[in-house]
């Protein structure tokens, strides 16, 4: 039965899609003491898969008024639950003239941004900023679209370049493949250092850890005895061959990307995934199983993955903030064995 959604239940239910937008620099005690501000009234939802239904009511078995098409977008202007839709209940109503389930509706922004004056030698981080936009080859006129870059994926930018229209240009390391891209520089925000500082840094690392229970699909943050923060998330999908589940153990945050281009060939098992810009990665095995954003799906509670641990991209970078080690600024990819406690159970 739907119902209507409170600021707390959505806090509860959704996470910090879009309330971590105005993520604090401190360490959140939970959802349902987050500051009550009202939500952002500029957001948009994305389309990430063709056929999204749009009902005239939140419930499945309600009228389809439409179907909407891969990337089309439409403003949120509600947001409803639906308990009968078990661990993600979360319905959007778009354009005030229907509902989609959230699964696969990406919460977006669409912000453009002043171009940097100058990259530093090494480089430094940016964030998509913009619902998507088309990453080219190069900045000639026979330049060729390569993939699509969607809101809050990150990628470390090379250099800033005025093309011969004056138009500023970002290129952008492909950290996969070592080749480069290119974007209008006006889609993408560089992020500031004091983005990228240490949340509870007082906190010793033995006394932070992060145990994930695989049967709930939550997360919990715990400094020593003290829960201090709740999530829910999207684990390894178990197939009966054996499939991605996520596997159980103790383990230690190992090395952290603040981006990354995953990818995977199709197997037996699956489709494969090529997905660049992967954002605020921090890796628990050595075979790559990791805390990572996501924004090609919006089904948080329910397994997704190829056995990482899917989260919304702002969660993902509280992760990244709080655990240990500690990525200075200037890097794009830093190890420590010695790093955060990680139990999956």
């Amino acid at each position: 039965m739907a119902s209507g959604f409170t600021r707390r239940k959505f806090l509860q239910y959704f996470g910090l899609s879009f309330a971590g937008l105005m993520i604090p620099n401190k360490v959140i005690n939970n959802f349902i003491n987050y500051p009550k501000e009202s939500l952002p009234s500029t957001m948009f939802g994305r389309a990430a898969q063709w056929g999204v239904n749009l009902r005239r009511q939140p419930d499945t078995d309600s009228e389809i008024l439409e179907e909407l098409s891969l990337d089309e977008i439409r403003p949120i202007t509600g947001v409803r639950i639906n308990e009968d839709n078990g661990s993600n209940p979360i319905w959007f109503e778009l354009d005030g003239k229907g509902y989609a389930y959230s699964r696969y509706i990406q919460p977006v922004k669409n912000v453009f941004n002043e171009p940097a004056a100058s990259i530093p030698e090494d480089g430094c981080l940016g964030e998509i900023t913009v619902p998507f936009v088309d990453a080219y080859s190069s900045m000639n006129q026979n330049r060729s679209v390569i993939y699509r870059f969607y809101f809050a994926a990150t990628f470390w930018i090379l250099d800033r370049i005025e093309d011969q229209d004056q138009k500023v240009w970002y290129e952008l390391l492909d950290d996969r493949d070592y080749r480069v891209f290119f974007i209008p520089a006006e889609t993408m925000r560089v992020v500031p250092d004091s983005e990228l500082s240490p949340i509870s840094p007082e906190v010793s690392s033995e006394d932070k850890k992060l145990v994930v229970d695989l049967g709930t699909q939550i997360m919990t943050a715990y400094e020593g005895e003290r829960a201090i923060f709740k999530t829910k998330i999207s684990s390894g999908v178990r197939l009966q061959e054996g499939g991605f589940a996520t596997p159980k153990g103790n383990y230690r945050i190992i090395r952290k990307r603040p981006c990354r281009h995953m990818a995977n060939p199709a197997n037996a098992y699956g489709s494969g995934f090529d997905l660049p810009g992967v954002p605020w990665v921090s890796y628990f095995t050595s075979d790559g199983v990791a805390f990572h954003g996501t924004y090609w799906h919006n089904d948080f509670g329910v397994p997704h993955s190829h056995g990482c641990i899917n989260m919304t991209p702002q969660t993902a970078k509280w992760v990244y903030r709080w655990s240990t080690p500690t990525v200075p600024t200037e890097n794009y990819y830093y190890s420590d064995t010695n790093g955060t406690r990680v139990i999956i159970e």
